[in-house]
């Protein structure tokens, strides 16, 4: 039996961010059951039977990490279906980590166990998708596929995931797989601590030391910072490493043209209309000292992020309300001239292209797929154009 003291959590997806986040932050408090697909039977067996599993911590050198006191269930299983009803009936918090494009797969599970909770007793789901309003969108679902509204019995929120986590397949030692016998290793960066929207604890007896609730000012300036800072220097610094010809983002170190633009974007760019948006809600002094770890930290030697995993799914990266689109205009609507988010972008929509990820001409990309108008949208459609020239002269 669990001890009354903890909380009781719910993980949808144990993945690179389930494992490598999620887990090691709330196991410390909570009792962690992770939802997956049979895909990852294996593993899931394992935490049901062992509860613990292990992921690599990359900091100042690679070292194995066991986290305990953690279970695992298959879902879409029959035999295991009870269990996970029971699960989600018990849950406390369930968390999404699987992915934007999945998330209307969970809506049906929700939907149920949504119906069986009270305002006295909500259902609290917290996303934990990259993007804004991922929330909402998930809320949405959870109720067309219920036909019905849950009100205050379901409360959704969003997160800010600020640890960057990786798969390492056919791992070598030191790395470790999360379970003996598998092929595949976690690895994750050291980085405490997860901002999520307040309105979807509020109520909760016990909330777990590592959420951190923030209200709505505060979490905006939060996301923006994800969001700019961190999501967009990566799609940035990928792009062009891409371009170069380079395997990982420590190869960039020591390029002084390609992190004086990343240097600039957070800098420069980010930073000033981060400022200008969210007021005292951005701490000027913490946002820089952010600048230069988030540059270190992407270009960890330690972590060895690689180029390919910075331009996955890169035609979804270039969507209207995703980071490189999003944060060139954010900067823009503050004042700020987005030159080196225009670069990034740039550089993002000519990887998509050389890439085979669409065969739409540059201008097309910009308009038809990031949502650019033609005459609304000129200025930055120009800026971006320029960036391309700039991009040509970077990597020839």
């Amino acid at each position: 039996m669990m001890s009354a003291s903890k909380t009781s959590c719910v993980v949808f997806g144990a993945g690179a961010l389930g494992l490598g986040f999620l887990g090691p932050e709330l196991s410390r408090d909570c009792r962690v059951t992770y939802l997956d697909i049979p895909a990852k039977a294996e593993l899931l067996d394992h935490l049901k039977a062992e509860g613990s599993y292990v992921f690599n911590e990359a900091g100042l050198s690679m070292r194995p990490v066991r986290v305990a006191g953690v279970g695992g269930l298959c879902i879409g299983v029959a035999a295991q279906e009870p269990a996970v009803h029971q699960a989600l009936d018990e849950a406390d918090i369930v968390l999404t980590a699987v992915g934007g494009a999945n998330l209307p797969k969970l809506a049906p599970l929700l939907a149920v166990a949504a119906g069986r909770r009270s305002q006295e007793r909500p259902l609290r789901v917290l996303c934990a998708e990259n993007g804004v309003e991922i929330a909402r969108g998930l809320r949405a679902a959870v109720e067309r596929e219920a036909s019905r509204e849950f009100g205050a019995s379901l409360l959704v929120g969003d997160t800010v995931m600020g640890r960057m986590c990786r798969i390492e397949t056919a791992p070598e030692p030191p790395l470790e797989p999360p379970a003996p016998g598998l092929d595949w290793a976690v690895v994750a960066e050291p980085f405490f601590g997860i901002p999520i929207e307040a309105h979807a604890v509020v109520g909760l007896r016990h909330v777990p030391g590592a959420l951190h609730p923030e209200p709505p000012e505060e979490f905006s300036a939060s996301e923006d910072v994800k969001m700019l800072a961190h999501n967009g220097l990566h799609l940035t610094l990928a792009g062009i490493g891409c371009l170069k010809g380079r395997r990982f983002f420590s190869e960039l170190r020591g390029e002084t043209e390609t992190m004086e633009l990343g240097r600039r974007l957070v800098a420069e760019e980010a930073g000033p209309a981060l400022l200008s948006k969210h007021g005292e809600a951005t701490d000027r002094n913490a946002y820089l000292n952010y600048c230069d770890a988030i540059l270190r930290r992407t270009t960890c030697p330690v972590f060895h992020d690689s180029i390919a995993r910075g331009i996955r799914g890169i035609m979804r990266k270039l969507d209207p309300w995703e980071r490189l689109v999003y944060s060139v205009r954010t900067v823009a609507e503050q004042g700020v001239e987005p030159e080196a988010f225009a670069v990034g972008l740039a550089a993002a929509v000519t990887v998509a292209q050389r890439g085979g990820e669409t065969d739409m001409e540059f201008r097309e990309v910009l308009t038809l797929h990031c949502g650019f108008d033609d005459e609304d949208d000129a200025d930055l459609l120009r800026l971006v154009e320029d960036g391309r020239s700039l991009l040509q002269e970077m990597v020839g």
